[in-house]
């Protein structure tokens, strides 16, 4: 896995949100926006479902970290959302909303500009 990002302040490589978010496919933003304000239990079996590019992608930003749970014979890694992953889905949150406003903005001019030139 190729490291991406800078020295925390704990010495570890760590991406911050805004360049964590470069890295994720819109569809992967929007289901994370989708996560915001689920309960973190609820996040991370949400999490554990995605397809294995999608788990790959967050574990190379640093969003999820994954231990090995020891039981069962296929000792199962459980992936665990980071501190960084709860402020990329805030950061996606915001963006999904932001854009809805902008949508529902340009259909409301556009009725405006519309029954004026009625």
């Amino acid at each position: 896995m190729v490291a991406m990002g800078r020295k925390s302040t704990d010495g570890t490589d760590r991406l911050c949100a805004a360049e964590a978010v470069q890295f994720l496919t819109p569809d992967l933003l929007e289901f994370l926006a989708d996560l915001y304000g689920a309960p973190a239990s609820i996040a991370q079996g949400a999490v554990q479902l995605l397809p294995f590019g999608s788990r790959a992608a967050l574990l190379a930003t640093g969003l999820v970290t994954a231990h090995d749970d020891g039981d069962g014979p296929a000792h199962e890694e459980i992936l665990q959302l980071t501190d960084l992953a709860f402020e990329v889905i805030a950061m996606a949150a915001s963006a999904a909303a932001s854009e809805q406003i902008d949508e529902l903005a340009e259909h409301a001019a556009a009725i405006v500009a519309a029954r004026q030139r009625s």
